[in-house]
C-alpha cells in the first residue's frame, strides 16, 4: 500500500527534517505498523494535540489523546470534564491493551499520574444478588471520585434515596440505578437520564475511576490538589502506562521555549500565593526517562543526526473547473502518481462527472495507475508532494477548512422540561452564554411589549 511505504522509518534519537503535519503523521503510523512497540507523541499545545489526534485516526484507530488542561486552570481544580473523561478512558485502554499510539501536549506529558497498577485495581465490579453495603459503596465511589449531588445529571454524579443508589458511571452513555435489600443488590438498571425510566436491566456493572488522584489506601483525600498525589501513592506520568515505548517530539525546541514559560509561571504562582518556591506541581521534564526518541524538527535543527525529507504542501485549488484540471494536468505531466483522496464513493463519481477530464480515473490505494490522475477513497486531511507522487485531499481541492474535533463520552445534564421544578441558586447552562445562576422569571417591558425573561 502507498502510504505503508514511503519511509523507512527507525527510532534513533534522530532529527526528522522537512515533513508537514500529515507526513508526520504516516511516519507514526508507518513506525507503529512495523514494530510492536507502542509510542507516545508528545506536542507543544493541546491544540495541536487534538489536531494529530484527529489525523492520525485517519490511518488507524489504535491511536489515544490524552489531553491536559493549562497550569493555573488544572491547579484551581477548574480542570475541563470533557478533558478528563478523555484522560480517563485512556488510562483505562492502555491498562486493558498496551500496543498504542498516544498523543499529549506538554502539560499531559509532565502530569502526575497514580501507577499503572494502582489505576487499574481501583474500580467497583457489582454483581446482582452479591453483598455490598450501601454505606461503604457510597465511600468507595467517593474515594473514585465521584460527588454526591441531590439527582444525577451528569458523568461522576451520585444520588441516594434510602437503600437506592443512583450513580452516573464515566464509562456509561447513561446512569446506573442500583437498589439494595439490606446489603443485598436487587437490581441495578440503567436508566434515561430525563425520563427517569429504566432502559436496560443488567446483571452486572463495572465502576471506573472518575478522578486521577487515586491514593495507595482506600482513604478519601478531600479537597485535594493534584500537587499533592506524590504523598500518597508512588506517581508516574503517561509513560508508565506503556511497556515497549518511543517517544516522538513535535519541535523540540517550542516545547523547551514553552516549558521554560510554564517554570517561570509556576513561580509566580506559588510566591503569589506565598507557597514555598521549590513546591512540585508536576513532574520536571529531565527527571522524565526516555531511552528511545526522535524530533520532527524545523530545518534550523541543530541536531547531527539529521534525516531530510523534501516535501512541499498542496496549496488550495481556487478557481472554475478549467483552471482546477489546468493545475492537475501539470501535476499528471511532472509526477508519476497523482492522487486525490475523499471520503466516499459519491464524492468520487461527483468528482469525475465534475471535472470531466480525460486523466481522471476511480481508483484504489491498491491499484494505483501512474501518469493518470487516481480519485480513491481514504479520509486524510491535508494535502502533499512527496518524491514523485501528489496526494490531494478533498479539503484542498474544495478550499474546505479543517474542523479539529474529538469525541467525549462525558454527558452534562438534561433539558429544563419544567422551569417550575428550578429553585434560586440553581445552575444552568444556556445554548449561547453558557453557565449561570437561575434567579427567577421578571417581565421587562420593551417596544411597548411585555415579555417574561428567566433573571
Amino acid at each position: 500500500m502507498l502510504f505503508n511505504d514511503l519511509f523507512d522509518t527507525k527510532i534513533n534519537n534522530q532529527d526528522i527534517v522537512g515533513l508537514n503535519d500529515e507526513l508526520k503523521c504516516i511516519y507514526i503510523w508507518n513506525l507503529f505498523s512495523k514494530t510492536n512497540d507502542s509510542i507516545l507523541f508528545v506536542v507543544n499545545t493541546l491544540f495541536e494535540a487534538t489536531n494529530f489526534y484527529q489525523k492520525i485516526s485517519n490511518y488507524t484507530d489504535q491511536v489515544l489523546l490524552f489531553p491536559m488542561d493549562d497550569f493555573l486552570t488544572s491547579e484551581a481544580l477548574a480542570i475541563s470534564p470533557e478533558l478528563k473523561i478523555k484522560r480517563l478512558e485512556t488510562l483505562k485502554e492502555l491498562s486493558i491493551n498496551n500496543k498504542k499510539i498516544v498523543v499529549t501536549n506538554l502539560m499531559g506529558y509532565l502530569r502526575y499520574l497514580p501507577n499503572k497498577e494502582n489505576f487499574k485495581t481501583k474500580q467497583i465490579n457489582l454483581k446482582k444478588n452479591s453483598e455490598y453495603s450501601i454505606k461503604k459503596l457510597i465511600e468507595d465511589l467517593f474515594i473514585l471520585g465521584y460527588t454526591r449531588e441531590t439527582i444525577v445529571n451528569k458523568t461522576g454524579d451520585i444520588a441516594v434515596r434510602g437503600f437506592v443508589l443512583d450513580v452516573f458511571p464515566i464509562n456509561k452513555e447513561n446512569p446506573i440505578r442500583i437498589e439494595f435489600w439490606g446489603d443485598t443488590i436487587d437490581s441495578i438498571k440503567e436508566f434515561d437520564v430525563n425520563t427517569q425510566m429504566t432502559k436496560e436491566k443488567l446483571t452486572e456493572i463495572e465502576i471506573n475511576p472518575n478522578t486521577e488522584f487515586l491514593p495507595t489506601d482506600n482513604i478519601n483525600v478531600f479537597p485535594y490538589s493534584y500537587r499533592d498525589l506524590p504523598r500518597y501513592t508512588k506517581v508516574t506520568n503517561i509513560l508508565g502506562y506503556l511497556n515497549n515505548k518511543n517517544v516522538i517530539y513535535n519541535d523540540l525546541n517550542q516545547i523547551e521555549v514553552s516549558y521554560k514559560l510554564l517554570k517561570e509561571e509556576i513561580m509566580n504562582y506559588s510566591i503569589s500565593l506565598n507557597i514555598d518556591a521549590d513546591t512540585k506541581y508536576m513532574f520536571d521534564k529531565e527527571e522524565i526517562p526516555v531511552e528511545n526518541s526522535l524530533t520532527f524538527a524545523q530545518f534550523d535543527s541543530v541536531n547531527k543526526n539529521i534525516e531530510t525529507y523534501n516535501t512541499k504542501t498542496v496549496d488550495n485549488f481556487i478557481g472554475n473547473i478549467e483552471k482546477i484540471n489546468e493545475r492537475l494536468n501539470k501535476y499528471n505531466a511532472k509526477y508519476d502518481k497523482v492522487i486525490i483522496c475523499v471520503n466516499n464513493r459519491y464524492k468520487v463519481n461527483k468528482i469525475i462527472d465534475m471535472l470531466e477530464n480525460e486523466n481522471i480515473i476511480a481508483s484504489s490505494i491498491k491499484e494505483l495507475v501512474p501518469k493518470k490522475i487516481n480519485v480513491i477513497i481514504k479520509k486524510i486531511d491535508q494535502g502533499f508532494i512527496f518524491d514523485n507522487i501528489v496526494v490531494i485531499s478533498e479539503n484542498e481541492l474544495f478550499n474546505k477548512k479543517v474542523e479539529t474535533t474529538y469525541h467525549s463520552n462525558f454527558k452534562m445534564g438534561s433539558r429544563i422540561k419544567d422551569i417550575t421544578k428550578l429553585e434560586n441558586g440553581d445552575y444552568v447552562v444556556h445554548n449561547t452564554y453558557g453557565i449561570g445562576i437561575y434567579r427567577g422569571i421578571k417581565s421587562l417591558e420593551k417596544n411597548n411589549l411585555k415579555k417574561d425573561y428567566l433573571m
